[in-house]
């Protein structure tokens, strides 16, 4: 596809900085208000839920919510994209890995109020096993880049471990990565199936009207930036656990 002009594009850095304040917008509902005030309200009765759909608390973190749903499939896309280009597989595959396990007991306190919930791991792992299943995929990849039965059978087992460990956006956060890696040679049909299977997120297919618009370049971003985009994660889940826990 031909590169648009940089008036009416966005650059990979410029994806992940609007991925990191949707999220951010998404967590501040799913923490402050949904595990630090709706949930207990609810659990101690000074809630009810019949009329919990008048709270103006309740329709707060709605708006915020949807926002947050852009999120997801820009992280998705932007794997797909690091996964292509980088030069280290091992590295990219350790990071996530390291990262995943800075951010479970933040991850855990900021979404259940609790160091270690076994129900539920972070998105970093689910992002982990996408990385291993398009690798899988390469590895097997037919001669004429097609995949093959044992390059789907690693991204299949790779789906079912995100779906028995429980990490954020389970299976099908791995399946949607390997829909995007296998049309990543085609823009209008990747985005067409992004669309497609965040469908049942109502506003997330819409990060894929971004994706449409993507350049195609890294952008500009320094070695610190590189580094505070893996560390936003683990960071921010601290301060909304600290809030949700200490002082709602």
């Amino acid at each position: 596809m031909t590169a648009l002009s940089p008036r009416c594009s966005f650059s990979g850095t410029a994806l992940k900085t609007i991925a990191c304040i949707t999220m951010l917008v998404d967590h501040i509902g799913a923490s402050c208000i949904e595990a630090g005030i709706l949930t207990p309200g609810l659990d101690i009765g000074t809630l009810s839920r019949d009329t919990l759909s008048a709270y103006p608390l309740y329709r707060l973190d709605m708006v915020l919510r949807f926002t947050g749903r852009l999120a997801f499939p820009l992280f998705c896309f932007l794997l797909v994209e690091g996964f292509v280009h980088t030069h280290n597989v091992k590295g990219y595959l350790g990071r996530l890995v390291l990262f995943g396990l800075l951010s479970e007991v933040p991850f855990d306190l900021a979404f259940f109020r609790t160091p270690f919930d076994p129900s539920a791991q972070n998105v970093y792992w689910t992002l982990a096993l996408g990385v291993l299943a398009m690798a899988g995929l390469k590895h097997f990849e037919k001669p004429d880049g097609s995949a093959s039965w044992k390059g789907l059978l690693c991204a299949a087992g790779c789906t079912l471990a995100a779906l028995l460990a429980c990490t954020d956006y389970n299976g099908i956060g791995v399946l949607i990565i390997c829909a995007l890696y296998l049309t990543r040679g085609d823009r209008k049909r990747q985005c067409i199936v992004g669309a497609v299977l965040f469908a049942w997120e109502l506003t997330a297919p819409l990060a894929f009207v971004l994706v449409w618009f993507y350049n195609g370049q890294r952008g500009a971003c320094s070695p610190l930036q590189k580094k505070a985009f893996y560390w936003f994660y683990p960071v921010h889940l601290s301060v909304l656990a600290v809030v949700t826990n200490g002082v709602l």
